[in-house]
């Protein structure tokens, strides 16, 4: 499994998505870091990523570096030929995700973290970049968004689709931010190597020093803090960028006693050394160092937009402002200053927050199982280190399954003449099973999605029916190439018009499928048992199954789960099947 990550520069592959590369290693596969080089690639490259470097990938707008990026990764692409493409940021979101699917790279995945349009943008620019994403992720096959506003908008104006839109949600290191594995003595010796007293009170931030993230009013509203206050800024300065802060910006900023530290690595330790967060953003996806803070039990000050506000519940945990307001920056910093006991209850609550909403781990689980899910989906089940031990799950099927379901059926059940008329039938099929009243579909899912499944039936004949009704013209374009037989025609008319062959029960367990790599861990008979007891709970009794009377593996799998030959048919003519039946009465 071969999976490759694209980002702008090196420095958003360290601290935005090194975990989730991490993992594709520690499943056995192969990551790659796709970007413009820079400090970080030696770093990526000692903890297993390697890396590829992205001629003229910059983040500013330069159409003609642009557009040799973009020939330079398709280059890099037919090369490598990864099985997973995952973009991330906003130019490379776009041109990426466009380049991957042209390229042939067989599954291409987006990442939103956070759309670069704000409803306060000029109607141009939001139409522009509206447009850009919405063409994009028709060349995707997942689309993964950070923030609940944004997929509530993307998803009801259909910017993108969707059944193939995730809400990703953003997360942290919780061990790693943790004020207590902090001690007071590092705490102490930040703030005195910055000359502040134990009895000042740290506001801090942390940020690139561009004005998009509020620098200016930041800085503005610093002159009106409560005495004792102090305000510290990690994070590097952008001189590349258009809305940078200049020099003199920066040195008046030092001039009026603001402590700059540059860019940290040990920004862990920083938050510890602070006892107010301030997050002045004009536009935030799903802001990374306010869950940070949160994690280390900061009470937060954010404006009040799009991702703040699901870091910050205003009066629990931290106060919202609005955004470009020096003076309301600058109270609501005052009102946590002037009230120990205040920041103390926040600091309590902020933890619980982090705790329950920003635990990375949910994040890469949910990353990985897009990636691995659409993989299955496409046939390209891969092989992962440790698959035997992995917890299995049984539940009931969703809509969101059908994809994987029609692939673990072309894949694993040789036999049968729903096989022949293609996976696009076979979704089309399930989904209908899955909304069914009288169907049971039930799968068994790893960490990462279906691995098996069982599909039965209360009356199949009732069923078939309802399908060709409700479903049939669209099956039928799905299976239109198969259906140009003649004989295809024949046996689709035998098969809508079956009604369940043995009339002893009509209840019937029409198809049950377990990936090869799950095969001998008993998924099937699992999956039978399990099927079998919940008809049995409805009251239903004999349930039969209808195998080839050629197919002798699948009737010993059967008999050990109880099924006893009862019966021989013909569903098509010409081909004998064996009605077997379990009845637990």
């Amino acid at each position: 499994m071969r999976v490759a990550h694209l980002t702008t520069i090196d420095l958003s592959l360290r601290y935005l998505i090194l975990p989730q590369m991490e993992e594709v290693t520690a499943l056995g596969g192969d990551s790659v870091g796709i970007s413009a080089p820079g400090p970080y690639v030696p770093e990526l490259e000692r903890r297993g990523i390697r890396h590829i470097a992205l001629d003229d990938s910059t983040r500013s707008f330069d159409l003609k570096k642009d557009l040799k990026s973009a020939f330079h990764l398709w280059r890099i692409l037919k090369r490598e030929r990864p099985d997973v493409l995952h973009t991330h940021t906003p130019k490379p979101g776009i041109y990426g995700r466009i380049i991957g699917r042209l390229a042939g790279v067989p599954v291409v995945v987006n990442t939103i973290h956070g759309l670069y349009a704000t409803r306060d943008d000029p109607l141009l620019k939001r139409a522009f970049v509206y447009a850009l994403e919405t063409i994009a992720s028709r060349f995707s096959d997942r689309e993964l968004v950070q923030s609940a506003e944004d997929f509530k908008f993307v998803t009801a104006r259909r910017i993108t689709r969707p059944d193939k839109t995730v809400l990703l949600g953003n997360g942290v290191d919780l061990a790693r931010f943790d004020r207590t594995r902090i001690p007071d003595e590092r705490r102490n010796e930040l703030r005195k190597s910055l000359g502040i007293g134990p009895d000042d009170l740290v506001v801090g931030s942390v940020g690139r020093l561009v004005a998009e993230k509020g620098f200016p009013e930041l800085f503005e509203a610093a002159s009106s803090l409560n005495a004792g206050c102090v305000l510290v800024v990690v994070g590097p300065v952008e001189p590349d960028k258009e809305d940078g802060l200049s020099g003199a910006q920066i040195a008046s900023a030092e001039a009026s006693g603001i402590r700059l530290t540059g860019m940290q690595d040990n920004v862990d330790e920083w938050y510890a050394a602070m006892d107010i967060f301030v997050l002045a953003s004009h536009r935030e996806g799903f802001p990374r160092a306010a869950m940070e803070a949160a994690a280390m039990g900061l009470p937060v000050v954010a404006t009040d937009i799009r991702g703040c506000r699901e870091v910050v519940d205003p009066g629990y945990n931290g106060l919202l402002v609005p955004v470009q307001s020096p003076a309301d920056l600058a109270a609501a910093i005052n009102t946590l200053a002037s009230s120990s006991d205040l920041r103390a209850k926040m600091s309590v609550a902020a933890r619980i927050k982090a705790i329950q909403s920003f635990d990375e781990r949910a994040i890469v689980n949910t990353v990985m199982s897009a990636q691995i899910s659409v993989l299955r989906e496409k046939g390209r089940s891969p092989e992962l280190d440790g698959a035997a031990s992995f917890p299995i799950d049984y539940r009931p099927a969703t809509k969101t399954d059908a994809a994987v379901i029609a692939r673990l059926h072309s894949d694993s059940i040789t036999s049968g003449f729903l096989k022949t008329l293609g996976i696009g039938f076979l979704k089309q099929l399930y989904l209908a099973m899955i909304e069914y009243p009288g169907s049971k579909i039930i799968v068994a899912s790893d960490p990462y999605g279906p691995v098996g499944f069982v599909a039965g039936m209360d009356d199949v004949g009732a069923f078939y029916k309802t399908f060709v009704k409700r479903h049939g013209p669209r099956a039928g374009v799905s299976a239109a190439r198969a259906l140009l037989k003649p004989s295809s025609w024949r046996k689709a008319w035998e098969t809508a018009t079956y009604d369940g062959g043995h009339q002893g029960t009509s209840a019937e367990l029409l198809s049950m499928a377990v990936s090869p790599l799950y095969r001998g861990r008993g998924l099937g008979s699992s999956l039978t048992d399990r099927l079998l007891t919940g008809f049995r709970e409805d009251g239903i009794a004999a349930v039969k199954v209808v195998v080839g009377a050629e197919n002798k593996s699948a009737q010993r799998v059967y008999e050990s789960s109880g099924f006893t030959e009862k019966d021989t048919i013909e569903v098509h003519r010409g081909e004998k099947s064996i009605v077997m039946v379990s009845d637990r009465t």
